[in-house]
């Protein structure tokens, strides 16, 4: 079977499950191949050293929901993601914002759930192995084994506390399943969000979640979240992504909810997942909402590579 033959039972069978029209996924496919023979949009200024000997707290975005955190001398990974497609069919639009053989180390890698763009095998075989991969409950079956010093399944609001680092995984209103028809018996299971506590400074990595009441209320309620990494895309058509994904301006009211000092976008400009009608849709949108509320310094807008350094 071709890649995109397959791709189109596995969306066919992802609307189904999610109960969306039948004529919404055959539009995204097209989207797709639509975009398979565009250049690669390549990042001008690559971070040559991507962990740097001394910083308080920094923010790299990879691209999608990939990002590199840096608080003082621990480092982790988001979501790896640093292959040229998801899935077979989705091409990469920009190119990831760093080369993973300059990473000299991480020490936890984070994978929010188990989707290809988010667990992504060829990504992980392609990061430094030394620290502890940290998965959803019930990934385990679909997580070979890479090599890291141990990997971990994380249920809602377990921690893991060693070495003065505290990661929790905290909730996220998305849905399971990685091969289309194992929807219908894990859909309400394999996602998850994580806040990241070291040396007094808090970071939400939201991972990719819709809106619901009380969410990100009850997250700003355990945590001090001084920045907050969260998914702006995909957006169209809204009456099937709003079940599981923010939108710009939903992602600002969950960043207000949270009561966080620092909000960065992801999961966006990076693939064509929806029916957006170009790639910038999400970011563009954001923009507007930042300017209108007064925002520009409290919201990051971050190009793909570019680093955010939040205390020095």
């Amino acid at each position: 079977m071709s890649p995109h033959r397959l791709l189109i039972f596995l969306l066919g069978t992802s609307t189904l499950a999610l109960g969306c029209g039948s004529s919404i996924f055959p539009r995204i496919i097209v989207r797709m191949v639509e975009h398979e023979s565009d250049t690669l949009q390549t990042v001008a200024h690559k971070v040559a050293q991507p962990v740097l000997p001394d910083v308080g707290l920094s923010v790299l975005w990879v691209g999608h929901a990939c990002t590199l955190i840096q608080i003082h001398d621990k480092v982790f990974l988001t979501d790896p993601s640093f292959s040229h497609t998801v899935g077979m069919v989705s091409n990469r639009v920009v190119e990831p914002g760093i080369d993973p053989s300059t990473l000299s180390h991480v020490d936890y890698v984070l994978v929010s759930h188990i989707h290809f763009d988010h667990l992504n095998y060829t990504s992980l075989n392609e990061v430094p192995k030394q620290g502890k991969l940290l998965i959803p409950e019930g990934a385990a079956e679909y997580t070979p084994e890479f090599g890291f010093e141990e990997t971990r399944e994380m249920k809602c609001w377990d921690v893991l506390e060693e070495q003065g680092v505290r990661i929790t995984a905290v909730p996220a209103k998305h849905f399971g399943g990685r091969y289309g028809f194992d929807m219908l018996w894990g859909m309400d299971r394999c996602f998850t969000g994580y806040v990241i506590q070291y040396a007094g400074k808090t970071v939400y990595f939201a991972g990719d979640t819709g809106y619901r009441d009380s969410l990100f209320t009850e997250i700003g309620r355990r945590f001090p979240v001084d920045v907050a990494l969260i998914p702006i895309a995909p957006i169209e058509p809204r009456e099937m992504m709003s079940r599981v994904h923010l939108d710009p301006l939903q992602a600002v009211r969950a960043f207000e909810e949270l009561g966080a000092r620092l909000m960065i976008p992801i999961h966006h400009r990076t693939f064509y997942q929806g029916l957006e009608p170009q790639i910038t849709f999400a970011e563009d949108g954001l923009r507007k909402i930042v300017q209108e509320k007064k925002l520009q310094d409290r919201i990051a807008i971050l190009q793909v590579g570019e680093r955010k350094i939040v205390q020095q």
